[in-house]
């Protein structure tokens, strides 16, 4: 398979890991040390940094979440780019590494879909466009946890998007459900973590699962990973394809606006693949 520039990437054994993806170490190195730069600022640096513009790509969410019986323990900085930004709005310390990583991990994800979709035999140019149009980022740092029984760093949950692509520090935590189990997804550095989101899973009308996946909590070390999401267009409505319907894999989905679907997933707490079922209705 190749990226953008048609340097071939190389899939480790799982497939959930994908190397040789042409995003440096170096940049990876200084994506990283800015986030834990700034996520060693107080709060109120932090806020001052990204100037409460209401046209800044940046937002920061701080605090530790209580979500019924089990608490969300991470803060995160979201990113959400756009063709007209003005980057002079980005904070120094993250302009760079930010405007890079963007760039190097978008040609990154155009690949990977193109390659999805080829291997499905539709039409991957058109398609691959279209998964990747919306692009959103956040960098997570989940601070040392007291109270790891009762504490996730995220909750259990599938993305509602296409496609994340997910860099990690060394610090163990991300774990994704194989059946009934939950599997430990080692750090490896020159690696980035290829999840498929629920807007694929609906194309394929479940032929291609989402990934559900949780981050657990340590007592002693902190942890960051930067996430970056590749979705439709708010306006696009996505639904399964005709060829992957029969008698025997009748309908599953209905086709929903993707901007409906995410306002849906955002208005309640994360709760495994439950998203889906706003997809499911009126399907039986």
């Amino acid at each position: 398979m190749s990226d953008r520039t048609g340097k071939k990437l190389l899939f480790l054994r799982n497939l959930s890991n994908i190397i040789n993806h042409g995003v440096p170490l170096a940049l990876q190195n200084q994506i990283r040390d800015a986030a834990r730069h700034f996520f060693s600022l107080p709060t109120e640096i932090q806020r001052e940094l990204l100037q409460a513009d209401p046209f800044s790509p940046l937002s920061v969410f701080t605090g530790l979440k209580n979500e019924g019986e089990f608490r969300n323990w991470k803060h995160t900085l979201g990113f959400k780019p756009n063709p007209y930004m003005n980057t002079n709005l980005l904070p120094c310390i993250l302009r760079e590494p930010f405007v890079n990583f963007r760039e190097k991990v978008g040609s990154l994800a155009h690949g990977v879909a193109k390659e999805i979709f080829a291997g499905l035999q539709l039409n991957a140019d058109l398609l691959s466009d279209i998964h990747t149009r919306r692009q959103t980022m956040t960098v997570n740092y989940y601070p040392p946890c007291p109270e790891r029984n009762f504490t996730y760093g995220i909750r259990p949950h599938s993305d509602f998007g296409s496609i994340t692509l997910l860099m990690q520090d060394e610090v163990k935590g991300l774990q994704i459900r194989k059946g009934g189990n939950w599997i430990d997804m080692n750090p490896r550095k020159d690696a980035f973590i290829v999840m498929i989101g629920d807007q694929i899973e609906i194309l394929t009308n479940g032929m291609y699962k989402s990934v559900e996946h949780r981050v657990l909590t340590n007592r002693s070390i902190p942890r960051i990973s930067i996430a970056c999401f590749y979705a439709p267009a708010e306006d696009d409505v996505i639904g399964p394809l005709g060829k992957f319907m029969s008698k025997r894999t009748p309908l599953m989905y209905r086709a929903v606006k993707f901007g409906d679907y995410l306002n849906h997933g955002f208005s309640k707490p994360l709760n495994g693949k439950s998203n889906l079922i706003l997809s499911t209705m009126e399907c039986h």
